[in-house]
C-alpha cells in the first residue's frame, strides 16, 4: 500500500498545497486579469480565412519565413498562423481518412455481394 504522508516534505496533511500563494496581496487581481487576456480568442476575418486557405492549397506545410510574411500580410502573429496551419492539417487529414473510409466501405460492401452470389451459384452448381 502506497501512503502519501510525506510527499510534500514533512507538511501536515491539512496544510495547502499553495500555501505560499493564499496569504499574498493582490495577487488574486493580478491573475484575474492575466486570465481575462488568456480568455480572449480572436477570430479570423473572412478575408483572413480565404487568403489562409489559398494559401493552404499551394503548400500546406509552413516554413519559418512564410509563416512570418502570411502573419505581416494579415495582420496576425505567426503562432496564430502557425496554430492555424495546425488545425487545417488536421481538419485535412480527418476528412482524407473519412474519404478513404468511404471507398473502402464502398469495396467492402460490392466484394461481400459478389462472394454471397458466388457462394450462391456454387451451391446451385453443386445441388445438379
Amino acid at each position: 500500500m502506497v501512503s502519501f504522508e510525506d510527499v510534500r516534505g514533512g507538511m501536515g496533511l491539512n496544510k495547502s498545497l499553495f500555501h505560499q500563494y493564499e496569504h499574498e496581496d493582490n495577487r488574486e487581481e493580478d491573475l484575474g486579469k492575466y486570465l481575462h487576456q488568456l480568455g480572449k480568442k480572436r477570430q479570423l476575418t473572412a478575408n483572413q480565412v480565404q487568403f489562409l486557405e489559398k494559401s493552404f492549397d499551394v503548400e500546406n506545410k509552413l516554413e519559418p519565413e512564410r509563416k512570418v510574411l502570411l502573419a505581416k500580410d494579415l495582420g496576425l502573429q505567426p503562432r496564430q498562423v502557425a496554430i492555424w496551419f495546425q488545425n487545417r492539417r488536421a481538419r485535412w487529414k480527418t476528412k482524407h481518412l473519412e474519404k478513404d473510409y468511404e471507398v473502402l466501405q464502398a469495396n467492402y460492401n460490392n466484394l461481400k455481394a459478389n462472394c454471397e452470389s458466388l457462394s450462391k451459384e456454387n451451391d446451385k452448381l453443386k445441388a445438379k
